[in-house]
């Protein structure tokens, strides 16, 4: 429960009703990276904001995205990658907020990585359960043009039939059971700039307003694109993005990848030895929410933390008894756990998880009362038996234990 927020893949349309806690809300903060521990691995964040501004979402695979603790910047690589993926590929750096905002304005001062061909450099907005996302994207295809797009996931219009037919398969959800569900479909809104600078070799301000009206993107103070919402209020167009989404900076291989070779600026180069790579480097992030009251309330909230304690006191009963259960026990590896836990997070500690303890321990306690009684009906049956059977087996009891310590002594 402490790791349930939709960033960490939890979604509450499919999970039990205190299962998911709240996202945490947007709060203002500017960073400058003056300190390492705003930044961590995803796999190390527990779902509580507090914890650190940013996560570096791919940090297990690939260390890519680290901070100049000398320079206090942040670093984005892009490197081929030929064993942890083995894809051919580069691979590069996604970092994410730990807190979820809707409307705001977001700015980043930053320096683009994609200085050749393939590479892409993305300073953007996005919810990844719906695909939605406001975004700049510096391509390798010209470092003085700049990208600006929002993705709107659009309300079912067609039959499935249609928009395979209209849009592809990679676009829409997609069901297996029917030829005529209706989908879903998201509508990319791209538009290309010219910059007065080169991106590559100056740091730029690109700046995101979101609001329920518009969404205007600026390069340092120049306004770039404003969409308003009665523009795009309809059913062709969606409207604006309306949900919470994450601020993500980005560095990707889109050179690889037939699909997007071409409009990244074609085929990505590494070198003769494969060694070459790609920096974005980042001065400063700052996030001023539309409202920051909820976010500035403790997270996850007083009903969310009764549940959490609920939730801790049955983990550990839950655990003691497991581990009185499997005192002496071998695990899978061979070695004797000492009555220790040996579990993650998961689903399994809801109810039907502890039905299956209470299940378990009953079955055991049977067993074991079975073997008890068994062994008491044995024993009186020995010791009403005739004296005759007492002596012979007595005797062949000694001869056995005679035996015994013979080979003892001789091994």
């Amino acid at each position: 429960m402490e790791a349930c927020p939709i960033s960490l893949g939890c979604d509450p349309t499919h999970s039990h009703l205190e299962g998911c806690f709240p996202l945490p809300a947007c709060r203002n903060i500017k960073d400058q990276f003056k300190h390492a521990n705003v930044l961590i691995p995803k796999q190390a964040f527990t779902g509580d904001p507090n914890q650190a501004h940013w996560t570096s979402d791919f940090h297990h695979i690939a260390r890519y995205a680290k901070i100049d603790h000398h320079n206090h910047k942040l670093l984005l690589h892009t490197r081929r990658d030929l064993v942890q993926t083995q894809s051919g590929g580069g691979f590069g750096a996604t970092v994410s907020s730990t807190r979820w905002n809707k409307y705001g304005t977001f700015t980043a001062k930053l320096r683009s990585g994609a200085t050749g061909p393939g590479i892409v450099t993305a300073f953007l907005l996005s919810n990844p359960v719906l695909g939605e996302e406001i975004s700049f994207e510096l391509t390798g295809r010209d470092p003085k043009r700049v990208i600006t797009n929002y993705y709107r996931r659009i309300q079912p219009t067609e039959t499935l039939e249609e928009s395979q037919h209209h849009m592809g398969r990679d676009n829409g959800v997609h069901s297996h059971d029917h030829h005529h569900h209706h989908v879903s479909k998201l509508e990319s809104h791209e538009e290309s700039h010219e910059l007065k600078r080169d991106s590559t070799k100056h740091d730029l301000v690109y700046k995101i307003e979101w609001t329920d009206k518009m969404i205007r993107w600026s390069v340092d103070g120049k306004v770039l694109r404003t969409v308003l919402a009665k523009d795009v209020n309809t059913p062709a167009l969606g409207g604006l993005p309306e949900k919470p989404m994450q601020l993500q900076l980005t560095v990707w291989d889109a050179g690889h990848a037939i699909e997007t070779r071409e409009w990244a600026g074609g085929k990505t180069d590494y070198g003769a030895d494969n060694l070459d790579e790609y920096i974005t480097t980042v001065d400063s992030i700052e996030i001023n929410c539309f409202d920051s009251k909820e976010g500035n309330k403790p997270w996850p909230g007083p009903d969310a933390m009764k549940r959490l304690k609920k939730a801790q006191a049955l983990e550990t009963e839950m655990a003691k008894r497991y581990r009185k259960m499997n005192k002496g026990k071998k695990g899978d590896d061979g070695k004797f756990n000492g009555g220790q836990e040996h579990h993650g997070y998961g689903h399994e500690e809801g109810f039907f998880g502890r039905m299956r303890g209470y299940m378990e321990m009953a079955v055991l306690s049977l067993i074991k009362w079975t073997f008890v009684l068994l062994a008491l009906v044995c024993g009186a049956a020995y010791f009403t038996e005739p004296n005759t059977t007492k002596t012979t087996t007595s005797i062949t009891s000694t001869t056995r234990t005679s035996s015994s310590n013979q080979q003892n002594l001789g091994f």
